[in-house]
């Protein structure tokens, strides 16, 4: 029964077809799978900032303010490295809250996924139902919590 519940969970991640699992709800309506509402959230991440523009924000005051701030030993006419990262940094942030968002959007649906599984294949004994649950949210949640890191690294990186 173990066997089938990975086997349910890793078909319906990757979107492969599985005759145990009903692909309609309820009321008959066509559902998607566990792998292809992931795949959607991933898709969606960044739409928002589609035409975006880093420095539409920053005018030629503020620009050369910036320059002005962190003048060095430089070359005239050559701003420094520091101007960059000054500018960037406030429009890269805005990029983590979307991605931390979508990390913990894709553990809830990992989660429900798991659930309905383990649910459906172990009706006949459901006093296993909390421990199995225990176990798989155990590894959903180290795992949310090491994807949570590489993605702040990711974005501290850039």
């Amino acid at each position: 029964m173990i066997t089938d519940v990975v086997h349910s969970y890793r078909n319906s991640i990757s979107g492969r077809y599985d005759q145990k699992r009903q692909m309609t709800n309820p009321n008959g309506r066509f559902e998607f799978s566990g792998g292809s509402k992931i795949k959607m959230s991933f898709y969606n991440l960044y739409k928002e900032f589609d035409g975006f523009g880093a420095c539409e924000e920053y005018s030629n005051e503020h620009i050369q303010k910036a320059i002005q701030m962190h003048e060095g030993d430089g070359l005239p006419g050559f701003p420094s490295v520091d101007v960059f990262i000054y500018l960037v940094t406030p429009q890269l942030e805005k990029l983590r809250d979307p991605a931390l968002e979508l990390v913990q959007d894709v553990f809830s649906q990992l989660e429900q996924l798991a659930s309905s599984i383990v649910n459906k294949n172990f009706q006949r004994f459901p006093t296993l139902i909390p421990e199995i649950m225990d176990i798989i949210m155990r590894v959903l949640i180290e795992e949310r919590d090491k994807t949570r890191d590489i993605v702040e690294q990711m974005i501290d990186y850039e």
